[in-house]
């Protein structure tokens, strides 16, 4: 029952925000998120003590709430836009997203016929970031594990699909159905900034270690693709900035775990400058907190050789990635 409530409380909001015009639909999200910010106080402390933990110099009190409030206003703003997918068509998005011409590192790639890997962060708008790549042509898809409320989750990965963006639920096959959409020249869209369920790679990340899983890293690898770093920033309330990054190639000569490392690394450098120059525009409410304690859990697949555990927005592999997974 409560789920059937939940599911019909967002297709109510749903059809409101999607029949009103675009700013309008905004304000209708800051409404929401200020008094889930400012009355509520829906994680705000945790949230401010993030910032202070990442910058405990930089910012005083006052301006630690305005990074935490921007932070979290740009989250709901990008629910809004996750739930308007459905009425956004590509010449909407192309005039509201500047890419500054760097979305052409990806469709000039893609024309070899080979997929790729494009990672991004909750910088931003992710969701727009995922349409202004579809507006170019460039066929996508992602990996999600299924939520509690399965209503409201078929309901948001219908919404995506309007747009042609592919859902790929996780299961004992995916590493399979990974490569074989990568070959089919797609592009696997990955939000890795969250910490590793088990133990992982060890990244730095923001001055400190954060646990990260490998799996962006190792697909690059098994399928001989790019990695695509991507940076989203939002502009005020409606205007959008997306800059794709140079590709970062798996090197097949080194060592396996190295290279992964690597790849990873490099993209959360990138990340690291993003962060630092606008840290408002970085999620800082998100519950699965980059830097916390390792929980250690038992993986829900365990070979001899290789442990995989499908995570919220991508693959997560503990070592050693070995022959088994290999051979698959």
């Amino acid at each position: 029952m409560k789920h059937l409530t939940e599911y019909l409380l967002v297709r109510l909001v749903a059809g409101i925000l999607r029949i009103v015009p675009y700013h309008a639909a905004l304000c209708v999200g800051w409404c929401f998120a200020w008094c889930a910010f400012y009355i509520v106080r829906y994680r705000v402390r945790e949230a401010k003590r993030r910032i202070r933990e990442i910058y405990p110099e930089r910012f005083t009190g006052e301006e630690i709430g305005q990074v935490a409030w921007k932070s979290w206003r740009n989250f709901v703003f990008t629910v809004v836009e996750m739930i308007r997918i459905p009425v956004s068509s590509p010449d909407w998005v192309r005039t509201i997203v500047d890419d500054n011409q760097t979305m052409q590192k990806l469709v000039e790639c893609l024309k070899s016929g080979r997929g790729g890997i494009i990672a991004t962060a909750h910088m931003g708008s992710w969701e727009l970031a995922m349409l202004t790549c579809l507006a170019h042509d460039v066929r996508m898809f992602s990996i999600a594990a299924p939520q509690k409320n399965r209503l409201v989750d078929n309901f948001a990965n219908r919404a995506r699909a309007a747009s042609g963006f592919e859902i790929v639920l996780r299961g004992a096959s995916i590493t399979k159905t990974i490569i074989r959409n990568i070959k089919e020249g797609k592009l696997l869209a990955i939000l890795p900034d969250v910490r590793g369920k088990t133990e992982a790679l060890q990244i730095k990340f923001l001055g400190k270690t954060a646990n990260i899983a490998g799996g962006m890293g190792f697909i690059a690898r098994h399928a001989n693709v790019p990695l695509f770093p991507s940076i989203n920033t939002r502009i005020g309330w409606g205007r959008h900035r997306t800059r794709v990054h140079d590709p970062i190639w798996p090197d097949l000569k080194a060592e396996k775990k190295a290279d992964i490392l690597r790849i990873t690394q490099a993209f959360f450098d990138i990340l690291t400058e993003a962060v630092n120059a606008e840290p408002e525009q970085w999620f800082w409410f998100n519950k699965r907190w980059i830097f916390d304690p390792l929980t250690k859990k038992k993986s829900t697949i365990d070979n001899q050789n290789c442990r995989v555990i499908p995570a919220q927005a991508g693959i997560q592999f503990e070592y050693s990635v070995d022959s088994r997974l290999n051979q698959e």
